[in-house]
């Protein structure tokens, strides 16, 4: 019995193409055609987790960066920065939890020359941040960011649990509908799978919750829940 099951891009972009008509099975693929269902692959995945529709690529541990004293940026060590979920800075002995803010709540700010210890920061995209008030002293700090999803490579994987490849394909079907010229009927019935399959790939990516266990003694007796004036 094995668990193990994966596709790599390759075999994902061939399903496509078989979708779409463009590959017969059993025939050799044409290296020009599954590029460019590899490219949209590639579109996909950084917008379905931009999206939202996968779940968080959480780094392992904080990344470090420093801070230095009267600079009020700082550029953090991370060039895969999909969205900043913690920020600390450690104060010599503790992690001191910093706000990552919005812009419009940083332009609030009346004094942004302000000096002192970082409590607020707005993320400035990329790997950078600007803090407030302005750090007084150099410190070394830690971020805590999903990351971007990871581009595809030859004979791996993509980027995504294998559960999800069936839904997909059928995503990638509807994008590169207009490449193969596809007809308009068939493009229609595409549109809709796809929105099925964001449906289908969300639900796949929800947090599971272990339910526990229901105790006999947690239960009234059947009769102590009926109504008084119910005949039995």
């Amino acid at each position: 019995m094995t668990t193990a099951f994966t596709r790599t891009r390759e075999q994902l972009a061939d399903s496509v193409l078989r979708k779409l008509g463009v590959l017969i099975p059993g025939a050799a693929t044409d290296s020009a055609s599954q590029a460019i269902v590899i490219e949209a692959i590639d579109m996909w995945l950084k917008q379905a987790h931009r999206e939202g529709i996968f779940w968080r690529k959480v780094t392992n541990k904080p990344v470090t960066y420093s801070l230095n004293a009267a600079v009020a940026t700082a550029s953090i060590g991370a060039g895969d920065i999909l969205f900043p979920i913690k920020l600390t800075i450690n104060d010599g002995s503790l992690d001191q939890p910093v706000d990552i803010i919005s812009y419009r709540d940083y332009h609030s700010i009346a004094n942004k020359a302000l000096s002192g210890p970082p409590t607020k920061a707005v993320w400035n995209g990329a790997a950078e941040f600007t803090f407030w008030p302005v750090p007084e002293t150099s410190g070394i700090g830690k971020l805590t960011y999903e990351k971007i999803a990871d581009d595809t490579s030859a004979g791996t994987a993509i980027d995504a649990d294998v559960a999800m490849m069936p839904w997909v394909r059928d995503i990638i079907a509807y994008r590169v509908a207009d490449d193969f010229e596809v007809d308009n009927a068939m493009i229609t019935r595409f549109a809709q799978e796809a929105m099925y399959a964001e449906k289908q790939i969300r639900k796949l990516s929800s947090p599971r919750v272990s339910y526990e266990p229901v105790y006999v003694d947690q239960w009234t007796s059947r009769t102590s829940r009926i109504p008084k004036d119910y005949n039995l």
